[in-house]
């Protein structure tokens, strides 16, 4: 399976993809299945998010083969880390950078909460971070926890689910104080959400108040 590159000076690039297959012509394993986002759904997001992206410092978690992470150096990220919990893909996602011929990314190999509060601790921040995790983490609290904790990282995030999910219009991220003292916003607010057939992308932003939702057809 192979994902193409869909803007930017990476446009048309391919990726090698998740293994559709185990060495004994089974289904991958759990931890090594993904699932890339769907061109139209990166395509609208880009769109979106051209200005945001340009420059920033990207996270990407449940990157899989690392999809949105790449879309987000070919349309002009300064970096992104790449968080993935599955060695074999995370050795997809060196490939990939690899054959891009980009060495502007971090990969970490781990689970993405325990890595999210690694960095929350540590005073890590980003400016975009992408959540893309099994869209059946969305009805757990863990899917909530990831949410949160990803708009305690970065001012803007993207979570991707089923289009039939509905997104919650607002996470607590709790007060914590930057560096210079202020205080930051305790919360994101989601302020649109683009849904295209099975999928779709919600974007939050701390102390965005509007919301808007659209289609593709």
């Amino acid at each position: 399976m192979s994902v193409r590159i869909s803007g930017g000076v990476f446009r048309g690039r391919v990726l090698t993809g998740p293994p559709r297959a185990d060495s004994r012509g089974g289904r991958a394993p759990m931890v090594e299945r993904a699932r890339p986002s769907a061109v139209r759904l990166r395509k609208s997001l880009f769109t979106v998010l051209a200005e945001e992206v340009a420059e920033a410092r990207v996270l990407d978690l449940c990157a899989g083969v690392g999809t949105l992470g790449f879309e987000a150096l070919s349309r002009g990220a300064r970096e992104c880390v790449f968080v993935e919990r599955s060695p074999r893909l995370g050795r997809l996602i060196e490939r990939n950078a690899a054959r891009l011929g980009t060495n502007a990314f971090e990969l970490v190999v781990g689970d993405a909460l325990g890595e999210l509060r690694r960095f929350l601790r540590a005073g890590r921040r980003f400016d975009v971070a992408f959540l893309d995790p099994p869209w059946e983490m969305w009805e757990s609290e863990a899917g909530v926890e990831l949410l949160r904790g990803a708009v305690g990282l970065a001012p803007l995030v993207m979570a991707e689910h089923r289009s039939s999910w509905t997104a919650p219009s607002r996470v607590t991220v709790g007060p914590e104080r930057e560096p210079q003292g202020e205080m930051r916003p305790p919360f994101g607010v989601k302020f649109r959400t683009t849904a295209a057939g099975d999928g779709a992308f919600s974007l939050y932003r701390r102390g965005e108040t509007s919301e808007r939702v659209d289609t593709l057809t």
